[in-house]
């Protein structure tokens, strides 16, 4: 199939499914930044999970880049391509630009550096979703996930919408074959880096403790597979629903509590 049947079919696909975010003018809700300030966060709370985050549309995913970055071009370039998943999703409604006023807001390292040492960046562009003043979705590359419209949809919207599994990017971090990877993380109580110990003292606590117990010796896998099984427990027990492709687990069957979706999800508008 060629590129441009390729992308075609690709927005048939999404435009016809209604699930990614499209803007309604008329409608204030999810289509102008929320004017309300977030709530001061507790005095007590440890300064690391207190970052200063530029206010305007809440929740707006973030795309960190850094100045004459070769891989920030290339991914940039790829997706603003002709055809591509910006031009998709900008005809169904999403905002893209640097202005925080965008549902993408493509800034700077400079301009968010208290985000930085949070996300543990080590290479750019760094992506994260953030909401009242916190950091609440982040995407990690090179677990299989590939950065196009569906993985922006679960950035923004906490639900994994994609009709069928992706073509797997390369696996860049480190894995033991105990658990698939999935480059869509949650943060873990306010957390957007959480250390592997306190993964795994989140994943043995009452939170998860009985559904992690079934997959035995945890604690031999690396980091990012036990950030993908919180994941998908977190979105089957406790959080939004999720569609766990290649997972064993079972779908889940809580509805999504996103503020995104039941009536919003409608076609072509909120």
């Amino acid at each position: 199939m060629s590129g441009k049947s390729h992308s075609f079919a690709a927005f048939v696909l999404i435009v016809s499914a209604g699930v990614l975010l499209s803007a309604d003018p008329a409608s204030p809700v999810g289509d102008t930044p929320n004017a309300t300030q977030p709530s001061p966060r507790p005095t007590h709370e440890p300064s690391h999970l207190k970052p200063r985050i530029p206010s305007g549309r809440n929740p707006r995913v973030l795309i960190i880049v850094a100045k004459d970055n070769p891989q920030c071009e290339l991914q940039l370039n790829r997706l603003r391509k002709p055809g591509g998943d910006f031009e998709t999703m900008r005809s169904i409604g999403w905002k893209i630009g640097p202005e925080s006023s965008n549902h993408i807001q493509i800034i700077d390292q400079t301009e968010v550096p208290d985000l930085i040492p949070l996300l543990n960046v080590r290479e750019f562009p760094a992506i994260a979703c953030v909401a009242d003043g916190e950091i609440i979705r982040s995407f990690k590359d090179g677990c299989t996930t590939p950065l196009d419209a569906w993985t922006f949809g679960w950035l923004i919207k906490g639900t994994n919408e994609r009709p069928k599994p992706a073509i797997p990017e390369a696996i860049r971090v480190e894995t033991t074959g105990h658990y698939r990877l999935r480059g869509n993380h949650w943060s873990l109580e306010g957390d957007p880096n959480p250390t592997k110990q306190t993964v795994l003292g989140h994943l043995r606590g009452p939170n998860h403790g009985h559904a992690s117990a079934s997959y035995g010796d945890i604690e031999s896998w690396s980091y990012e597979e036990l950030r993908s099984l919180h994941d998908d427990l977190h979105e089957q027990e406790g959080g939004t629903v999720g569609v766990n492709y290649g997972s064993s687990q079972p779908p889940a069957a809580n509805r999504s509590l996103d503020a995104f979706s039941g009536n919003r999800k409608a076609l072509g508008k909120l």
